[in-house]
């Protein structure tokens, strides 16, 4: 049992050699390729989708643990703390610029080498630091910590979950991108289904804790239980972390793994020998000026699911979490406690719905890179929308109904999923988007993946400027 335990932890030989001539799935003509496309329609099944989902909930799994965990680190701070109000903001921006930088870093080796000793090593550290969150950061530092020095703990905990997440998400998306497009769905699909998973956890504590009080009127019972499913989230995450080491594991023995990697093998051999030129071509796609390249093919799509998180992260959660129910007295069940939780439920059901959904209807596959643009433009209407709802500096607003609200955070997570898993399916695909070739594909995926990040950083900046509207 033991060894069982050591040998996930211990990275396993990538063994990424060029397969046999019975495939031989890289080859420089028209029949290699052709071979290599049948190989590829064998590739997937439930098995390769299940590990892609749940590398997907990896992705995103320390990030929906820290936004609905927000309210409890909050709770930390003295009530005339400046900080208190605009800790959301602090957390949201510093994770998504360290996310940032740390994957501008990691994208320079995407196509030069194996994406699994990466993805290994931040798996490590993400279950490292998750852990040490759960204990002994929670239950016994923050309550202790003095004030002055309670944010700056705060953020070089974000920061170090920001490095974990960034090289996680360039390895994963990567390797999606050359296994297959309903892979690339997987992953996007599984970071919606981690983000219901968290919050369902989090609402079934907020209600359990919110009738329990009412019962006896215990405040500190309140408090205790709050502290509780902060702890429950974040082992939840370890626990999470150490499913995706299985699952990474699982898809490195599986037999079509080496044919995956076969490219990058390639592309190393192509530049180290030099035997021709088409070789020598090979290799220099994916220098220096492969990313500019695909950035100018892409722009369209890498926009879009940039401005996508923009609109989100602006008012999400920083201006969502303010909002309250337009109810006064509001009943026990939809108390701030349990409001706030209840709201980022629904966001996350519609967002799941988007992603997993949606793109797999082929009339809601659009292939014109305008077009998805255009929808992603379009979501800037939900921010008026928010801002016209029971705010903290409203008296009377004009949407003046729970029932309404709930509704607009649905259809906002709907197309939040929706129009970003469209983006991120299309950028990697040589059969949905003509302008990205096959030896492009992870390169491709990794570069929409790193817009996406781009989009959640300028998002967070944003949700200061707005937050200080409701605020």
């Amino acid at each position: 049992m033991l060894k069982s335990l050591v040998s996930i932890f211990k990275p396993e030989a990538d063994d990424s050699r060029p397969v046999s001539s019975d495939y031989e799935p890289v080859s420089i003509g028209d029949e290699a390729q052709e071979t290599s496309l049948v190989r590829v329609e064998d590739r997937g099944g439930k098995g390769v989708y299940f590990c892609f989902w749940v590398l997907g909930a990896g992705v995103l799994l320390s990030w929906n643990a820290l936004i609905c965990t927000m309210p409890l680190l909050a709770s930390y701070f003295p009530e005339d703390s400046p900080t208190k109000a605009s800790l959301a903001s602090w957390l949201s921006t510093a994770f998504c610029l360290g996310n940032l930088f740390f994957l501008g870093s990691a994208q320079r080796s995407v196509g030069k080498s194996s994406p699994s000793p990466r993805l290994h090593h931040s798996l490590i550290l993400l279950f490292l630091s998750s852990l040490f969150i759960t204990f002994p950061t929670l239950p016994i530092l923050l309550p202790i910590l003095p004030a002055s020095l309670m944010l700056p703990f705060l953020l070089f905990l974000t920061v170090v979950l920001s490095l974990a997440t960034a090289w996680l998400q360039c390895a994963v998306f990567a390797l999606a991108a050359l296994w297959g497009s309903q892979e690339m769905l997987a992953v996007m699909s599984g970071q919606g289904g981690i983000a219901i998973l968290v919050s369902l956890v989090q609402v079934g504590l907020a209600v359990i804790s919110a009738l329990h009080g009412a019962a006896s009127g215990d405040e500190d019972y309140s408090d205790s239980q709050s502290t509780l499913a902060g702890i429950g989230l974040w082992a939840l995450g370890s626990a999470g972390a150490f499913g995706c080491m299985i699952a990474h594991r699982w898809l490195m023995r599986h037999p079509d793994y080496r044919i995956v990697l076969a490219p990058l093998t390639m592309r190393g051999a192509g530049l180290m020998t030099g035997e021709d030129g088409e070789e020598q071509a090979l290799g220099k796609q994916h220098g220096e000026g492969a990313t500019r390249r695909l950035l100018r093919k892409n722009a369209a799509l890498n926009l879009a699911v940039a401005y996508v998180f923009v609109v989100t992260l602006a008012v999400f959660p920083p201006v969502t979490a303010s909002i309250t129910s337009v109810q006064d007295p509001p009943p026990r069940l939809l108390r701030p406690d349990v409001f706030i939780p209840l709201h980022f439920l629904i966001f996350n059901i519609g967002d799941y719905v988007g992603r997993t959904y949606l793109p797999a209807i082929p009339a809601l596959i659009f292939t014109s890179q305008p077009i998805v643009l255009v929808l992603s433009l379009s979501r800037t209407l939900f921010i008026p929308l928010l801002l016209i709802c029971n705010t903290p500096n409203t008296n009377s607003p004009i949407i003046n109904s729970d029932t309404l609200f709930f509704l607009i955070i649905l259809f906002f997570g709907i197309t939040n999923g929706y129009i970003g898993s469209l983006a991120m399916i299309l950028a990697p695909s040589p059969a949905l988007n003509p302008r990205v070739a096959e030896e492009e594909k992870d390169v491709a995926g990794s570069l929409a993946a790193f817009c996406l990040v781009a989009g959640l950083a300028v998002g967070s900046l944003c949700s200061f400027g707005v937050g200080a509207l409701v605020h």
